[in-house]
């Protein structure tokens, strides 16, 4: 930087700092450690910095803190509601505490997984948030904990690593026993593939371990390879004899469709079928039948992993380890969930 743009971006920051009626360190401090600063005066010096035109060099503090403030984000997909919400609370924790963010998706694909980890570490990102398939195969992980840079597992539950989820396996085994209470016993699960994701995993132990407790058959499993697929290979299943009376399903875009597929086999929801999905995505308010479902809390998560990872950040630096985080989960009662029809019982 040019004696003369130094003087002009000093200058600045003490017109900010006059502005705003506070010191320049604090100035310096909303722009390169924002979580130092109350919500509100750092809301006064952003908005006194932008009228005056006053953008800090970015470049400039990472040098001198040999930090980037950027932090790579990895998840599945954005089409499913579930990560969109997920973004969003991140996009807005990120802001606050002064975090740039670089997202990739890997479609569910494990070489995706490893690409997107590879690209996000050449950009000298300060930490990672994700969403892999298995932390316990995951190549993916392995090279960022190699690279020794902070991260956070969403929606995995792995001892061994900063994970933020709610505890799908119990919310599963208590749906089990909600379903019975109702007069349900030809109970199904219907999943995408086990092996492509940990989530999915945790949720089919919940339903074994629930249907095993009650006595009742816990082999119904409808593995969907594609959610794409899902509505006729579920239709096709829901015409033929001796069909369930509930379906649960291991996500809200499954119930959704499961609840299409039921349509087309000549069903109706609740009165012939029971349909309940895992997720609470808003737009499942919005159908008919409000769909039944066990919500968690999607954009807290997103908003949560921000600050578990500054923590984690800090961590690495005492040599400390980081504490998981399990957040509260509840169920939508919904319309598409209601008594067995006579017969199943």
């Amino acid at each position: 930087m040019s004696q003369t743009s130094s003087r002009r971006t000093s200058a600045k920051i003490q017109e900010v700092a006059r502005l705003a009626g506070v010191s320049i360190a604090t100035v310096s401090r909303t722009f390169n450690l924002p979580e130092q600063v109350k919500p509100a005066t750092r809301s006064v010096v952003e908005g006194i910095a932008r009228q005056l035109a006053y953008y800090p060099n970015r470049s400039a503090s990472t040098l001198r803190t040999q930090r980037s403030k950027v932090l790579g984000v990895v998840l599945p997909t954005l089409l499913n509601p579930v990560f969109a919400e997920c973004m969003a609370g991140i996009a807005v924790a990120a802001k606050e505490r002064g975090y740039a963010i670089i997202h990739a998706t890997t479609e569910y694909q494990l070489a995706n997984e490893e690409q997107a980890v590879s690209e996000l570490q050449s950009r000298s990102v300060d930490g990672f948030i994700l969403v892999v398939s298995n932390p316990r195969t995951s190549r993916a992980l392995e090279r960022v904990r190699a690279q020794g840079v902070p991260y956070v597992l969403l929606y995995s539950r792995e001892a061994g690593h900063p994970c933020i989820s709610v505890d799908g396996e119990k919310a599963l085994e208590e749906l089990i026993e909600r379903l019975a209470g109702l007069g349900h016993r030809r109970i199904a699960m219907v999943s995408g593939q086990l092996q492509a994701s940990d989530r999915a995993q945790q949720r089919y132990r919940g339903f074994v371990a629930g249907m095993s407790r009650l006595g009742l058959d816990a082999s119904s499993l409808i593995e969907v390879p594609f959610v794409e697929t899902a509505v006729g290979r579920l239709a096709e299943l829901l015409a033929q004899r001796g069909r369930p009376s509930a379906l649960v399903c291991s996500n809200d875009l499954l119930a959704i469709r499961a609840i299409r597929a039921a349509h087309l086999a000549g069903l109706v929801v609740p009165r012939d079928l029971s349909v309940v999905g895992f997720d609470g995505i808003r737009i499942g308010e919005d159908m008919t039948p409000m769909l039944s479902t066990i919500v968690q809390p999607n954009e807290e998560m997103g908003r949560r992993s921000i600050a578990l990872v500054s923590d984690a950040q800090s961590a690495a630096s005492a040599r400390r380890p980081v504490e998981s985080v399990s957040l509260e989960y509840y169920f939508r009662e919904g319309e598409s969930c209601a008594r067995a029809p006579e017969g199943y019982s």
